[in-house]
């Protein structure tokens, strides 16, 4: 199943310094499905002495990938990787991880999107859809293209990109299965209680 909440690490600005570890645990309390361990200047053993740290949350259900090692993530036993337009192809995660593995594709454009999901993608990710800190440069995307780009995708589509939980309902009618947040969700004052309020939001708008 491709989760519908997901954060992703993202140093300092996605976690209010925050120790990592406890944050993913205070997060998945509140029901974050999916983490992405997406930080550029962690050693492989960092990243293994986090996934090894947060192993019964993977026992409990949550799902841990990592960005772009394909090594680690088969190396630990990861749920699955997180690629982009710099990293290998989806097709070749997908010989080497397996058809079990959760393969999602970060795209900016729906011919990306499209060609990773021709390729064995699980899901993509497309951003950003609103303006985002993390990102000043990139001009949002909008529902709209959202919308367009969703329908023409055979694979879930997961909405990065100033994403709130207030921004949930819109996200999903406009075609997303699922939300990415990083400093709504890492950076909140409580993070378990942000969390909570994303999913009150999701399973709100799954009944309508």
């Amino acid at each position: 199943m491709i989760p519908r909440l997901c954060y992703w690490t993202d140093g300092a600005r996605g976690s209010a310094g925050r120790d990592p570890v406890g944050l993913i645990e205070r997060l998945a309390r509140g029901g974050v499905e999916a983490i992405v361990l997406r930080e550029k200047d962690w050693s492989a053993a960092h990243v293994r002495d986090c996934a090894r740290r947060v192993e019964k949350l993977r026992a409990d259900g949550l799902r841990v990938l990592v960005s772009r090692r394909l090594d680690l993530a088969r190396a630990l036993a990861l749920d699955g990787v997180q690629l982009g337009a710099e990293s290998v192809s989806v097709r070749e995660a997908r010989a080497f991880l397996g058809p079990q593995a959760l393969v999602g594709y970060s795209a900016h454009d729906v011919d990306e999107a499209r060609e990773a999901a021709a390729q064995g993608a699980s899901y993509v990710t497309l951003s950003p859809i609103f303006a985002t800190g993390s990102k000043p440069e990139a001009a949002p995307r909008g529902l709209a293209w959202l919308r367009a780009a969703a329908r023409a995708l055979p694979v879930p589509v997961l909405a990065l990109g100033g994403v709130t939980a207030e921004r949930v309902a819109e996200l999903r009618r406009a075609g997303a299965h699922g939300v990415v947040a990083i400093s709504a969700l890492g950076a909140a004052p409580d993070p378990e209680r942000a969390a909570r309020e994303f999913q009150r939001a999701l399973a709100d708008e799954k009944g309508t």
